[in-house]
């Protein structure tokens, strides 16, 4: 009885239309300007509430500002890439990703796409540990047609910590010399949020980044036109970065596990506080203070 009970629940969440909803993630995209970049986005559909599904062989399509418009399907994982062009002037753009099936039903979304000048030096940051300011929560009114409790979260300025406001003077001033780039390990679906949360708190503008992510190849395609293949394995970026950033000789974090990354890599780990880490490729920087006074 009760597994046919729970075979008729499965038929009505199916015959209500509950879930169905695409979730399309791609993360900040950062090249040369005038150069080229490897773009891989996943779109997946959310059938049963927690259960999202690949979409396969669906196109994707791909365009920044207002540049040419590719198109690319999805694999079996639901993984699609191109290769773009970008703008020849540096700065940030947007990187526009749309679907649409043939319902009718559409998704898209907007990330930035970096094209930075190969000379200019950068600065990589790890962005999870960075001094945050206080927040407080209070509650509201009793909705009385719910009857739950609302909340707010208050910031207060007042009550930065001196980490926090010395952790922005010290990136404006590294921005002055050098692009930002941040490192998370926050998956690719918050980064939108990431970027509004570095915004909020007054630190400088710069692509979000991932510290490893999904490794690709290039095949011969039709009409002579190269095809990204996608794998599911997962590699460091920050190799890739340096091949093409020959200038980007700096990691600054407050974490051991951090620095050690970026030393590996072969650049300076700018340790913040009393994180367990020597070498001669590693600095040490006592507080953030210090870093804002001092710089690199």
């Amino acid at each position: 009885m009760r597994s046919k009970l729970f075979v008729l629940s499965l038929l009505l969440l199916s015959a209500s239309g509950c879930g169905g909803d695409y979730i399309l993630t791609a993360p900040d995209q950062l090249s040369v300007a005038g150069g080229d970049v490897t773009v891989v986005a996943r779109l997946q559909r959310n059938d049963f509430f927690f259960l999202n599904l690949a979409s396969v062989n669906a196109f994707l399509r791909y365009q920044i500002g207002d540049g040419m418009e590719r198109s690319a399907s999805t694999d079996k994982l639901g993984y699609s890439g191109v290769r773009l062009a970008m703008p020849e002037k540096p700065g940030r753009y947007d990187l526009a990703i749309r679907y649409q099936d043939d319902d009718g039903d559409e998704v898209s979304r907007t990330v930035g796409a970096y094209a930075w000048d190969p000379t200019r030096p950068v600065i990589a940051v790890d962005m999870d540990p960075l001094p945050r300011r206080r927040a407080k929560l209070t509650q509201g009114r009793k909705a009385w047609w719910t009857g739950l409790a609302k909340y707010t979260v208050d910031l207060l300025p007042r009550a930065e910590p001196g980490d926090a406001l010395s952790a922005r003077a010290a990136l404006a001033n590294l921005a002055k010399q050098g692009n930002i780039l941040y490192l998370t390990r926050r998956s690719v679906a918050s980064h939108l949020q990431c970027r509004s949360e570095l915004a909020e708190h007054g630190y400088p503008d710069g692509p979000v980044l991932m510290w490893r992510r999904q490794r690709w190849h290039l095949v011969p395609g039709r009409f002579k036109i190269p095809r990204v293949v996608v794998e599911s394995r997962l590699v460091s970026q920050l190799d890739d970065l340096r091949k093409i950033f020959g200038k980007m000789l700096f990691g600054v974090s407050t974490s051991s596990l951090a620095g050690k990354a970026f030393v590996e890599a072969g650049m300076t780990a700018v340790v913040i506080g009393d994180a367990r880490l020597e070498g001669a490729k590693v600095r040490r920087i006592a507080t953030w203070k210090e870093l804002a006074e001092k710089g690199l």
